[in-house]
């Protein structure tokens, strides 16, 4: 008896467990060269040279990192987390430098350094907060409202960004290193997947989830 419960646990578990969507966002054409970003007008960021991360791709040159990949139209709208994103400053940069979130969902901002930062987000060009943060001061808690996309930039130090792409919904990825993905638990149906790159703007594809299943929507750019 003990058996058969536990295989019906495991059943309802599984049962609503829905599809996958998984692949890898594809990059073709001539890998950029990564230079070395110029951080000397500050002695505390000067210390290590950092390659600009615009565009990475991945070591074969075929993944493309940094992308955000969601369902754009279909999936069910849901609720923000009351857990904020976080973006914290370390060695005069943002980490993560990409990330998913929910519409309405706050950010907060740590520094890591030991140099001042100033924190500036933007909607499109429109100002949503802009405050200084000194070293060792408390994290940044800010409200995201109506801001699909946030850029986060710092005054002080030019190189330095972030963004944050804000769906209706909670299934979306950012693409590793080598340009995977995978969204779990998607409900069976007919979608819209786009995928978001800072420099080279969107790609978009309809995909039917099936239960069980995977399914690659094959997204790929080129530079």
């Amino acid at each position: 008896m003990k058996t058969l419960i536990a295989l019906v646990h495991l059943w309802a578990s599984t049962a609503h467990a829905g599809g996958t969507i998984a692949g890898t966002v594809s990059f073709s054409g001539a890998a950029p060269k990564h230079k070395a970003l110029d951080r000397k007008a500050d002695p505390y960021c000067a210390g290590t040279n950092v390659a600009d991360p615009t565009v990475t791709v991945s070591k074969d040159g075929k993944g493309l990192a940094n992308v955000v990949v969601r369902i754009k139209v279909g999936a069910p709208a849901a609720a923000p987390p009351a857990e904020p994103l976080t973006i914290d400053q370390q060695g005069c940069m943002y980490t993560p430098r990409v990330q998913g979130g929910v519409l309405g969902q706050k950010v907060q901002v740590k520094n890591g350094d030991g140099t001042l930062h100033n924190v500036h987000g933007y909607n499109g060009t429109k100002t949503v907060f802009n405050q200084a943060q000194p070293p060792g001061s408390k994290p940044l808690l800010k409200e995201l409202k109506k801001t699909e996309v946030l850029t986060v930039k710092c005054d002080v130090h030019a190189w330095m960004a972030a963004y944050v792409v804000l769906s209706s919904n909670t299934f979306f990825a950012t693409t590793s290193a080598d340009g995977t993905f995978a969204i779990n638990d998607v409900p069976p149906g007919r979608y819209t997947v786009e995928a978001w790159h800072e420099k080279l703007g969107t790609r978009s594809a309809e995909i039917t989830v099936e239960e069980g299943k995977a399914v690659d929507p094959k997204l790929a750019f080129q530079g």
